[in-house]
């Protein structure tokens, strides 16, 4: 778990709300095998709303797979300092 703390997935503006990212996101995907699916009601780690992808960072577990997939370059995964790393510069 320590690995998904240290990444985050951003998004940029460029975004055209096409749901590949959410095709090809593994928490997505698991959760469409359930024979009670609900997309409405499902935890999903990204979705589209308003014609933009939405990640819930609660759910993502920050694999990338929407970042590399994005076909305009919108999201992409960052690392983020840890604490011990900020007080050491």
């Amino acid at each position: 778990m320590a690995a998904k703390k240290n990444k985050k997935i951003v998004q940029s503006e460029k975004c055209i709300g096409c749901g590949v990212c959410v095709s090809v996101c593994p928490i997505n995907t698991k959760l469409e095998k359930k024979e009670d699916f609900e997309p409405e009601k499902a935890e999903l780690a990204i979705r589209v709303v308003n014609g933009k992808a939405v990640i819930e960072e609660e759910f993502c577990i920050r694999c990338g797979a929407c970042a590399r997939i994005c076909p305009v370059e919108s999201l992409s995964v960052v690392e983020l300092e840890s604490k011990a790393e900020a007080t050491a510069a």
